[in-house]
């Protein structure tokens, strides 16, 4: 396509001019099929912890694993105010729910005695099947 597009400009200025223009919209991520959709619902930083962020979670005793894979024992479950605060996030092993599946996982900040754990990213708000926060940083 857009091979065929490029030979039909090519005379003068113009033509130079409508083949960048050509090009730059057909190879332009806003336009392309590929392109992703922004995250309506990213983590955000936590006012109250630096280096940690919140992110809005969505269904209530989501299991957190001792490591990022649905696997791993469970050590805890998500708290019922429809966040988790988490540092980063991960590549892990493939989580699936329903139709849903990621292989994303957010990490949550060691707190006193209690170590860290993991959480697949099927239970954040936003995004589709194995897309990384927007919001985050990666371990």
């Amino acid at each position: 396509m857009l091979t065929a597009t490029l030979s039909r400009f090519r005379a003068g200025t113009k033509g130079v001019a409508a083949v960048a223009l050509a090009a730059g919209l057909l190879l332009s991520p806003a336009v392309t099929s590929s392109a992703q959709a922004a995250d309506p619902a990213p983590c955000t930083p936590d006012p109250d912890y630096r280096g940690w962020f919140r992110c809005p979670i969505w269904g209530s005793d989501v299991n957190l694993r001792s490591a990022p894979d649905p696997q791993a024992p469970v050590t805890s479950t998500s708290p019922d105010d429809g966040f988790l605060k988490v540092l980063c996030q991960v590549k892990g092993g493939r989580a699936t729910y329903g139709d849903y599946w990621h292989t994303w996982w957010v990490k949550t900040p060691a707190v006193g005695m209690v170590p860290s754990s993991y959480m697949s990213e099927i239970f954040l708000v936003g995004g589709g099947n194995d897309e990384r926060d927007s919001g985050l940083p990666t371990c």
